[in-house]
C-alpha cells in the first residue's frame, strides 16, 4: 500500500490561496476531510486532491521542481531563489511529526532579523511513520532548524 501523505491547514490554505481559518470552516462544515494529529488538523492527500482539483499535487510537484533545479544548479530558476535547500525525512510517528512541525513554525514565526526569506514545506506518511521536511533560506536559519530538528529527534533515541 502507498504511503498517505497527510498536508497541514497552512499547506491547503496556501495552495488555494485561502486564509488558514477558511480552510478551517471547510473542515468543521465537513466540506473537507480531516483529521486531529497532534491538536493540529491533517488533510489526507486523496481529500485534499478530491477538495482542490489537484491543486495539492501541484504543490508537491512543484517543490520537487525547485529541489531539482537547485541540485542542477539553477536555483535562481527556483520560485523564491534561495540559497540552500535542505531536505530532511526522519521516521517518527505522527504526534512527534507535529511537534516537530509545530516548533518550526514557531521558528519561522519568531522576530528574527537574520531570517530572511525562508519556508518549509513537511509532509507525513502515516504507514511509513516517515516526515518530510524541505527547508529554504539563508545558510544560518536553515541550520538553526536542523538544529532544532535534530535535538527534538536525538531525545527520542
Amino acid at each position: 500500500m502507498v504511503g498517505a501523505t497527510l498536508y497541514t491547514v497552512d499547506q491547503i490554505a496556501e495552495t488555494l490561496d485561502m486564509h488558514p481559518r477558511t480552510i478551517r470552516r471547510y473542515i468543521r462544515e465537513g466540506k473537507l476531510k480531516a483529521s486531529k494529529v497532534g491538536g493540529e488538523w491533517r488533510i489526507r492527500e486523496e481529500d485534499a486532491a478530491m477538495f482542490t482539483g489537484g491543486a495539492v499535487r501541484k504543490l508537491h510537484e512543484g517543490t520537487k521542481r525547485e529541489i531539482g533545479r537547485f541540485l542542477d544548479g539553477r536555483p535562481d530558476e527556483a520560485e523564491d531563489g534561495f540559497p540552500v535547500c535542505a531536505v530532511f525525512d526522519c521516521r517518527v510517528a505522527a504526534e512527534e511529526a507535529a511537534r516537530i512541525s509545530q516548533r518550526l513554525v514557531a521558528f519561522m514565526n519568531e522576530d528574527d532579523p537574520e531570517r530572511g526569506k525562508a519556508k518549509f514545506q513537511y509532509l507525513y506518511v502515516e504507514e511509513e511513520k516517515k516526515s518530510r521536511f524541505v527547508l529554504w533560506g539563508s545558510p544560518s536559519f536553515v541550520g538553526k532548524l536542523l538544529g532544532a530538528i535534530g535535538d527534538m529527534t536525538a531525545r527520542k533515541g
